[in-house]
C-alpha cells in the first residue's frame, strides 16, 4: 500500500485535563500518513484521484482548534474517524501526536501513535427524508458524521442550546442558510438552527463535528 506523509505539522490548541490546560492553548505536534493506492494519480496527474493535503492539513488544523480535548488519545481517534469518513479513497491512517509541555523540563515530549483502517469504524446509516445521516464516532465530547443531502432536497439542522458544530462540504453543492459552502473549507459556529440547501444536480455530503454543552471533566 501507498502513503501519504504530512510531517511535522504544528498546531495551538487545547488539550489536556489540569486546570491551566483548559484554559490556554498549547502547541502540539503531528505526523500524519494516509495509506491508498497512488498509481491512478501516479499515471494520470489527476488530483481527484489521490489526496490533496493541502486540504487534509486545513481539515486537521480546524478540528484540533474546535475542540478542545481532554486527552492526546480522543484527539487523535477522532482525527482518524475523520479523515477516514471524508477521504474515501483512504484505506488506513496513521497518526503521531506529540505534546511537547507535557512533560515540561523532564522530557522532550508524551507522544500518542496510533494506527486505523476503515474497520476501526464501521458505517452505521440511515435514510432519512432530505438524504442519509452517517455516524462515523461517537464519543463523550463530540458527535462526528457524514451527512448526505440529496438533489432537489433540503435539510433543517437544530441543535441543542450551548451546542458548537464544525463541518466543511465534502463533495457536492449546498448552501447553508443561502450562502454558499466551500468545498473543504471548515466553518465553525454556535447557531443552534440552520437550513441546508442542495443546489447540484447530484447528492452533496457534508462533514459535521457535534460538540454538546460541555459536562465536567
Amino acid at each position: 500500500m501507498d502513503l501519504i506523509r504530512i510531517r511535522g505539522l504544528e498546531i495551538d490548541c487545547i488539550v489536556g485535563i489540569n486546570p491551566h490546560e483548559r484554559e490556554r492553548s498549547q502547541r502540539v505536534h503531528l505526523d500524519v500518513g494516509f495509506g491508498l493506492d497512488l498509481s491512478p494519480a501516479g499515471r494520470t496527474g489527476r488530483i481527484a484521484l489521490t489526496c490533496n493535503y493541502d486540504e487534509i492539513a486545513t481539515e486537521i488544523i480546524a478540528m484540533l482548534k474546535f475542540r478542545r480535548f481532554h486527552l492526546i488519545e480522543m484527539a487523535t481517534e477522532e482525527l482518524a474517524a475523520m479523515l477516514l469518513g471524508t477521504h474515501l479513497a483512504v484505506e488506513f491512517v496513521e497518526i503521531r501526536l506529540d505534546k511537547p509541555a507535557a512533560l515540561d523540563g523532564r522530557a522532550r515530549a508524551a507522544s500518542i501513535e496510533i494506527t486505523r483502517s476503515r474497520a476501526a469504524f464501521p458505517p452505521s446509516r440511515q435514510r432519512s427524508g432530505f438524504g442519509f445521516v452517517e455516524s462515523l464516532l461517537e464519543t463523550r465530547d463530540a458527535s462526528l458524521a457524514r451527512l448526505g443531502v440529496d438533489a432537489g432536497k433540503e435539510m433543517r439542522s437544530a441543535l441543542p442550546p450551548g451546542s458548537r458544530v464544525l463541518e466543511w462540504l465534502v463533495e457536492g453543492e449546498a448552501s447553508r442558510d443561502g450562502r454558499v459552502l466551500l468545498p473543504h473549507s471548515p466553518l465553525a459556529s454556535g447557531e443552534e438552527a440552520a437550513t441546508y440547501r442542495n443546489t447540484g444536480s447530484e447528492a452533496a455530503v457534508l462533514f459535521r463535528c457535534i460538540c454538546p454543552p460541555p459536562l465536567d471533566a
